[in-house]
């Protein structure tokens, strides 16, 4: 189009159109060839041209410019350009003109219509139309419901709460004046005030402990809702200095789960002024828990709350401050946003001065430590108690401490939520989890076992502290047994305190420590060249530091065999790593090896304390209390009577629902015991909720089956097997163990229980090696119990005709079926002395004939 501004006359520039549509846009424009100026014309073309290519991405040259070098670039590819849209074009279209007869246009209107176009009313702007639509439903939608957030993982789905109308929330006038008589100072400011000339107050919403708190709309952004809240005054230069820095550092928080702070108000009606935050519209959870069944909260709903809450507070803690006074007051549940409120009494870490917090929730050393970490992990223990139980209360405050599982049935179903609880309110601030994180971590481990015991529902667990389990113990003994028919070895039935550390899961290097890049490269190599490595790495000055160098070290000795030097590497670390978990762990592993099982059960039991949503240490316990029985003999004797037989029962989660049975009586639940009542009660209870919790730790299965079968509670053993997934390569060694368990317990075996091992075994895949023992175990125990009950009785005793396996249920049937079984398996012996031994055996066991 350029050539077009070099044209002299009209006549060049209508022969330079390129197309009568040139004419037809320039005519809609009011500007014909004969009237305009050439240059006033390809100007305006020149620039129509322009705005098409940007529009519609170029020229004919696709939308390309070629440089020197014959490179194209796209075309304003270095600026945003603007996309013409009008969504009303339809709408806002002006009325067509009529053509009369001479080709002119008429300015008249319509038919009936006198008024001339000039005299029209104006239009619509489309855009500003489209901007009023868009505004509407912006504000029509607000609140629309959504399916709610998933948090841990998508565990927990918490309920969408629809936000609440903001002047609903304002006090009323006889609220206040209630309060007001019961000793509380009258509101500052009144409805209709104005502060700084910017924010009008609609009324107070709450009292807290700087006053009340205000409602209010700020006029100067778009009438929005916002919060005035009183500060504390200054009466000297230190104060006004102290105030200042938390002005400076409460205006930097930014997080998406803390309230906006908006503006610091000066005003003499508030000694210390006001601050301005965002208003949070919804129900607090102390008003979402007063609403729900008996004032507590669903347990996972309560957790993914306060799962919502900790990367706030981590987020804080990270940036040097604490939050010191969570509470479920001061957690706003709005659509799907769970929000921290009120930050008037947020300070620095270790701040001296004031400190708020509310009595109940507040940590006891704050005032001798003042604000840390710890004081704030406190509050959120407090925080998720005071949501899922009833805690006690005196004078309108919550007691201190927690009640034990003895006085709170939930606490006796979810033991690990109530460890939790126990190391987030302990006493003493350094046994607290040290971080946030740290804290949700183990929520979502016990989160986990809450949902399996609960509602069956299993999830894996991802952010363990452990590998996986190694590999298993206790699976195989029982079945094992059976194995002297085949070469007459005895084999023992009873667990290994070698062969449960080697299936023990083994802790994670932490990716943050020094070390941790040379123990990956040499985690593939053999134990002694490791052990080698590492000892001359810690004489490095940059791994000096390291705790997982020293730590892997005893965990070599300990796979060299080198038992006794790893204990006493051990006890010669400093103070340091005694205080870490995984010290308490080796140290647990070395003392089994030394079959010091008081003291391996001791350190178990500190590590349970510090990770109590983790399950390696429950099957470690379980194991060590295991060991425990049987070195006192008593692993296979009834040790509990009816009433903790049942309250044991309930706690392993494989019967399903039960009514609640009777704890008085069962041995208490703190698992440093030596007494085998409590050994047994424990076993059974932590075997039972490793197993509930994941499927693939059969070794729990087991373990649980054992300790079950040993009470004579023979279905429910059978029962927690059968849970072993068909998926698992021990699902056939479980079918098997569990015909032996309904055979062997000879004071409970009838026919219906010999009949219903034979249907378990028939069912078996015939490849299975073990079959024709096991199937020789079974109808030796029919024999045994059929002549005990001929014994019992003078008259014959009557069974069923239907045959056991393949021979007669009499005791000439199975005797002939005997002798059958012990010839297969005499052909399978490889040593003939053993074979000899099985042929005699069988010639004595076959039934009487007349040759």
């Amino acid at each position: 189009m350029q050539e077009l501004a070099d044209a002299a006359g009209t006549e060049v520039l209508a022969a330079s159109l390129r197309s009568p549509q040139d004419v037809v846009d320039l005519a809609a424009r009011g500007i014909t060839a004969c009237t305009a100026s050439p240059d006033v014309l390809a100007a305006m073309l020149v620039s129509e041209a322009t705005d098409g290519a940007a529009h519609s991405g170029g020229g004919s040259d696709g939308g390309a410019d070629t440089d020197a070098d014959g490179d194209s670039e796209p075309t304003g590819g270095e600026s945003t350009q603007a996309t013409p849209f009008d969504p009303f074009a339809d709408d806002s279209e002006p009325t067509p003109v009529p053509e009369v007869a001479d080709g002119t246009t008429s300015t008249a209107g319509t038919a009936g219509d006198s008024t001339n176009a000039t005299d029209r009313q104006p239009t619509v702007d489309s855009g500003e139309r489209s901007r009023r639509e868009a505004l509407s439903t912006f504000r029509r939608r607000r609140g629309t419901s959504r399916a709610g957030a998933e948090v841990a993982g998508g565990m927990v789905r918490l309920p969408f709460i629809p936000p609440t109308n903001p002047q609903d929330a304002v006090i009323s006038d006889d609220a206040i004046a209630k309060a007001v008589e019961d000793g509380t100072d009258s509101p500052v400011l009144q409805p209709g005030d104005m502060v700084a000339a910017q924010y009008e107050v609609l009324g107070p919403i709450a009292h807290g402990g700087l006053g009340w708190i205000y409602l209010a709309v700020d006029h100067n952004v778009s009438d929005r809702w916002v919060v005035l809240k009183g500060m504390m005054a200054t009466t000297t230069a230190h104060e006004r200095a102290v105030a200042e820095s938390e002005r400076a550092f409460l205006a930097d928080i930014t997080h998406p789960g803390i309230v906006k702070i908006f503006n610091f108000i000066d005003d003499p009606r508030s000694p210390g002024g006001f601050i301005i935050m965002e208003y949070v519209g919804g129900p607090s959870l102390r008003h979402r828990r007063r609403r729900q069944p008996g004032n507590t909260l669903p347990i996972d709903i309560a957790i993914g709350y306060i799962l919502e809450v900790l990367p706030a507070l981590d987020y804080l803690h990270s940036r040097g401050v604490v939050y010191n006074d969570l509470k479920p007051d001061n957690i706003i549940i709005t659509e799907d946003q769970v929000k921290l409120i009120d930050l008037g009494a947020v300070s620095g870490i270790g701040a001296f001065g004031h400190i708020f917090g509310t009595r109940g929730f507040q940590a006891p050393e704050i005032s001798r430590t003042g604000p840390t970490i710890a004081s704030d992990i406190y509050t959120v223990g407090r925080t998720l108690a005071s949501l899922i139980v009833k805690l006690p209360v005196t004078d309108g405050v919550y007691d201190r401490g927690l009640p034990t599982p003895n006085d709170e049935p939930l606490f006796r179903k979810y033991l690990s939520l109530y460890r939790l609880l126990l190391r987030a309110t302990d006493e003493n601030p350094e046994r607290r989890f040290t971080s946030a994180g740290a804290m949700a971590n183990q929520i979502i481990g016990v989160l986990r076992e809450v949902l399996a015991i609960r509602d069956g529902r299993q999830y894996p667990h991802l952010d363990t502290r452990f590998t996986a389990q190694r590999s298993t113990f206790g699976t195989k003994h029982l079945l094992f047994r059976t194995d002297q028919l085949i070469d007459g070895i005895e084999r023992s039935v009873e667990a290994t305190a070698p062969e449960v550390i080697a299936a023990l899961p083994t802790p994670l290097t932490d990716p943050n420590d020094p070390g941790a890049s040379l123990l990956s490269a040499a985690s593939l190599t053999e134990p002694s060249e490791v052990l080698d490595t590492l000892k001359a790495a810690q004489k490095q000055p940059d791994l000096s530091s390291s705790t997982e160098i020293p730590l892997t070290i005893v965990r070599a000795q300990l796979d060299l065999g080198m038992t006794t030097e790893a204990v006493l590497t051990l006890r010669g670390m400093d103070d340091r790593f005694h205080r870490d978990w995984r010290h308490q762990w080796l140290s647990g592993v070395s003392n089994l090896l030394t079959s010091d099982y008081v003291t391996a059960q001791a350190c178990f039991n500190e590590v349970l304390n510090t990770l109590p949503g983790e399950p390696a240490p429950k099957l470690a316990l379980a194991a060590t209390d295991e060991l425990m029985l049987q070195h006192q003999g008593m692993n296979t004797t009834r040790l509990l009577d009816s009433t903790v037989q049942k309250a044991a029962l309930a706690l392993t989660y494989t019967q399903g629902a039960q009514q609640s049975p009777d704890y008085s009586e069962v041995p208490g639940w703190t698992h440093l015991s030596q007494d085998p009542v409590a050994l047994r009660f424990h076993t059974i209870r932590l075997y039972g909720l490793v197993w509930a919790t994941n499927a693939s730790t059969v070794s729990a299965a087991f373990g649980l089956a054992r300790q079950l079968h040993a009470e004579g509670l023979v279905d429910a053993a059978v029962a927690a097997l059968d849970r072993v997934p068909q998926s698992s390569r021990h699902h056939r060694m479980a079918r098997l163990t569990t015909v032996l368990m309904l055979i062997t317990e000879q004071s409970t075996l009838n026919e219906a229980r010999l009949r219903r091992a034979a249907r378990r075994l028939e069912i078996l895949p015939t490849n299975e090696p073990r079959i024709p023992q096991v199937r020789l175990a079974v109808m030796a125990s029919a024999l045994d119990w059929l002549r005990a009950q001929q014994e019992k009785s003078e008259a014959p005793v009557r069974v069923a005709k239907a045959p056991l396996f393949d021979v007669e249920f009499t005791e000439r049937g199975l005797r002939a079926g005997i002798e059958q079984g012990l010839r297969d398996i005499a052909r399978q012996s490889p040593f003939a002395r053993h074979r000899f031994r099985l042929v005699d055996m069988a010639n004595r066991i076959r039934p009487r004939t007349w040759f």
